[in-house]
């Protein structure tokens, strides 16, 4: 017979809860082929969720200026920096140019590490080490609004007629994404800017490769000028910013008219932090500028830069090919991270 049973029977372990799907990516992350913004938020420095935050997922309680200055890494560049606002110039400085333009070339590249990190002139402290680079990069400044120091011949050995205005260009864009874009200083800049255009709306390398605004634009030289009208918030807008976007747009991935990046190859190798102008950079100008998909060049462009991403989600500078990651430093690490933000706030822009 059956026996009434005084022990509780031992209870069935709990079911565990259904893990949830994987949020689905909407809007302009939905085509990408991995999001990276998870991990950047997750892995990234201080500075860099702060700029994920700010300019990726619009996040209204990003840091403040006054808090990013702060962070240990943006402190700790900014010790680097001597008390005239200058950083030692290193090799690959020395070897474009005489001194002067050397330690030129190092205060553009030191305001424009700054502004990634997303410090600027016009909000936060005042008197900080990137307003005293800006002091250092303009004292050379002359009349016509050239920066005297930005003087480069063809050779470093070669003694230039004029400041190069590609690197002029270079040096306005720095200082636009620091907050200076009101300065009367820039405004006399990019008079010079204005002033030696090519007749096709573009730029080449007046005193050296040419004296005629008759002659052909550069899309080198047009690429890094154009820098500058797009990080300016008043020029962006201009009819000129237009015209040579438009013009460059008409360049992506082809030869340049003159023999300083005549390869088209020379497109595909992106740097970071920037220098001379490759896809990523040209994209970026233009796309601020205000030409969208709508132009062909915006869409090859874009097309070839969605093309470069890598498994993990991240952009690698250097030349196209496949990269290993595990064989990059610590430096090189930190390179794909800003141009990765770099090209997602490109690719937002654009969809």
């Amino acid at each position: 017979m059956n026996r009434p049973r005084f022990s509780v029977p031992a209870a069935s372990p709990p079911t565990p809860a259904p893990t949830p799907p994987p949020r689905a990516m909407t809007g302009w992350r939905a085509r990408l082929a991995q999001d990276p913004i998870p991990k950047l938020l997750r892995e990234g420095t201080p500075s860099v969720v702060a700029r994920v935050r700010r300019d990726l997922i619009d996040d209204d309680e990003a840091p403040t200026v006054a808090d990013i200055w702060a962070y240990k890494e943006v402190q700790a560049f900014a010790k680097k920096m001597a008390k005239t606002g200058s950083l030692p110039a290193k090799a690959a400085e020395k070897a474009m140019g005489p001194a002067k333009f050397a330690n030129a070339v190092a205060a553009i590249k030191a305001i424009d590490k700054l502004a990634e990190y997303g410090v600027r002139a016009d909000e936060g402290p005042k008197d900080t080490a990137l307003h005293k680079a800006a002091d250092f990069l303009l004292a050379s400044q002359a009349e016509d609004g050239g920066i005297g120091d930005l003087t480069l011949g063809e050779t470093p050995e070669d003694v230039g007629k004029m400041p190069a205005i590609h690197f002029q260009g270079w040096a306005l864009s720095a200082l636009c994404r620091s907050g200076f874009d009101d300065d009367p200083r820039v405004e006399h800049g990019f008079a010079f800017l204005l002033a030696n255009r090519q007749n096709d709306g573009g730029w080449a390398w007046r005193g050296v490769r040419t004296d005629s605004p008759a002659r052909p634009s550069s899309h080198l030289i047009t690429g890094m000028v154009l820098r500058a009208f797009a990080t300016s918030k008043k020029r962006k807008t201009s009819r000129e910013a237009r015209r040579a976007a438009e013009l460059l747009a008409t360049r992506f991935l082809q030869p340049d008219r003159y023999p300083d990046r005549k390869d088209p190859k020379f497109w595909e190798d992106i740097s970071e932090p920037r220098t001379f102008i490759d896809v990523a950079d040209a994209l970026d100008s233009v796309t601020s500028v205000g030409l969208g998909k709508e132009n062909s060049g915006v869409r090859t462009a874009e097309a070839y830069l969605r093309g470069r991403q890598a498994e993990d989600g991240f952009w690698y500078p250097g030349p196209s090919g496949k990269v290993v990651v595990a064989d990059l430093n610590e430096e090189e690490r930190e390179a794909a991270v800003s141009l990765t933000l770099r090209v997602l706030v490109m690719l937002r822009r654009i969809n």
